[in-house]
This record gives structure tokens, sequence and C-alpha cells, in this order.
């Protein structure tokens, strides 16, 4: 498994893999587009990564950096179905951890859904401590 930084030309399959995992959003009704995906890999504050098996883009993981305040929410996680159970998600947190000490940061934290048990054990198992239970609420600003 090769883990790399995402490239405008990952886009795509970055926003397969966001859409196919109904625990990346925190409603039911919401689903990513390709501006997201694309802010992913091009926003300032955002740092993504791809894991690669045999040239396919099998996992993706994206932390939103603040270098001054030396933290980082770990922002998504998404493992291609066909992909789970296979260390993948545990190898991209382990190389975006790496990265951001290299970074100086000092803390990072990331929300999980209360129903995704999968990505719960993996999280405490890498030696992340629960915190308290959050509401998710959103509203879309019309013109």
């Amino acid at each position: 498994m090769k883990i790399r930084k995402a490239r405008e030309s990952d886009k795509e399959r970055i926003l397969e893999l966001l859409n196919a995992d109904s625990g990346n959003t925190g409603n039911d009704e919401l689903h990513y587009e390709l501006k997201h995906a694309e802010e992913y890999i091009k926003g300032k504050g955002f740092e993504t990564f791809v894991a690669e098996i045999d040239g396919k883009i099998v996992g993706v993981v994206m932390a939103n950096v603040f270098p001054i305040g030396r933290y980082a929410e770990m922002y998504n996680i998404s493992v291609d179905k066909d992909y789970r159970k296979r260390g993948v998600a545990t190898k991209l947190m382990n190389f975006l951890e790496n990265y951001l000490r290299k970074k100086k940061i000092e803390f990072v934290y990331g929300y999980i859904n209360e129903d995704n048990k999968p990505s719960q054990k993996m999280t405490e198992n890498l030696g992340y401590e629960k915190g308290k239970t959050e509401l998710f609420y959103s509203k879309f600003l019309k013109k």
C-alpha cells in the first residue's frame, strides 16, 4: 500500500469514497459535491492523503490544520467497502499523525457518528480518548 498527498486528479474518486459511506455526514440527507473534494485537496487549511493499492485509490483521510494553535481536526476518513478490515484506515491515521507531528502539531481531535462503531473502535485503539457527545445541526443558507 502506498500513501501519498492527494492530487486534483483524485477529486472524483475522493468524492466517490466520501459519498459511499453514510457515516461521513451528520445528516443522512447531506452528500458531498465535487466542490467539497476540491476544497479538501486545494483548500489552504486542509491536508488530504490517499491510500493506493495496485494503483487504485482505496482510502482517503483529511485534516483541517491550524498551525498557529498547533492543533488539527481529523476531518474525515473513508475506505472503499471492498478494502475494509485490512488495516487501511489505521495506516492512513498513522500516516496522518506522523505528518502532523512533523508540522509541529500538538493536538488532534475528530468527530465520529455515534452509530459508526468500527471507526470508534479504531480511534480508541489508536489511543484517542472519547469526549462529550454532541448533536449535529445543519442549515443551508439560501441566497
